[in-house]
């Protein structure tokens, strides 16, 4: 945020090619505000489901015993090996925030990946101009720079601040890549209505439905959960059990 607000923006008002350079503060709030925001209530969230009580015994139909915790857990729930905790209707272990995704918190985390894609769209076409003016015309060099940026720097080709702005450009562009392939992964599950676990297993048990689905992950305001974090969306169930396709299978 800093590097595009107060480093990239302040250029192009300089050279005169901006003249409204609040619509990009304005954006540069909104998705920090979204993309921290959505974080931060992803990991405040519980996600184990201690509420619940464990029926002892033989398990119910579409729990399992978990040998770490010693108990019987839910339908959809696995058990993190890094949260050391069960976690209800687990998604996967998001290395970003060092948290779980699992029912109780994934619309955050869809919401999050969702901004973070969009401003890394934003961010590498706002950065375009002034990366070719930094560098000059891109020729095959100014193309393989991007690639080994310290071969310019180390043989006097670029400076110091050319080759830092070489290396924050391309790890934009791979961060957008990357940012680019979680969203995908999330609507891909969304629409097949998987889990991670689901789709490596291709399991298709719980497929009933795009809108459904998307209840069950943003809760009955569904269609608001993108606008703010702190938008109210009660959850259908307490995930211990999901309404089932009954002609699919495990």
């Amino acid at each position: 945020m800093w590097y595009e607000a107060f480093h990239i923006l302040p250029y192009y008002v300089n050279k005169g090619t901006t003249n409204n350079p609040n619509v990009h503060l304005f954006f540069a709030v909104w998705f920090a505000v979204n993309i921290y925001g959505n974080m931060y209530k992803m990991v405040s969230i519980d996600i184990t489901g201690r509420h619940i009580i464990s029926p002892t015994g033989d398990a119910p139909k579409g729990w399992k015993y978990c040998p770490e915790c010693v108990k019987n857990r839910p339908e959809r729930s696995h058990h993190c090996p890094l949260c050391d905790v069960c976690v209800l209707k687990r998604d996967h272990h998001c290395f970003f925030a060092g948290y779980c995704v699992g029912y109780h918190n994934h619309r955050y985390y869809v919401a999050m990946v969702f901004y973070i894609s969009v401003a890394a769209i934003y961010g590498n076409i706002f950065n375009f101009e002034f990366v070719r003016d930094v560098k000059g015309e891109l020729g095959i060099w100014g193309v393989l720079s991007f690639l080994l940026p310290h071969v310019g720097f180390l043989l006097g080709g670029d400076d110091f601040y050319v080759t830092g702005i070489t290396m924050l450009t391309f790890i934009g562009f791979l961060l957008l890549i990357l940012f680019l392939w979680l969203l995908g992964i999330q609507i891909n599950q969304i629409f097949k209505g998987q889990t991670k676990f689901e789709a490596k297993k291709g399991i298709t048990t719980y497929s009933v439905g795009l809108k459904r689905v998307l209840r069950e992950i943003g809760g009955k305001n569904w269609f608001l959960i993108l606008l703010n974090p702190w938008i109210p969306s009660d959850l259908p169930g307490d995930g211990t059990s999901f309404e089932k396709n009954e002609t699919k299978t495990l």
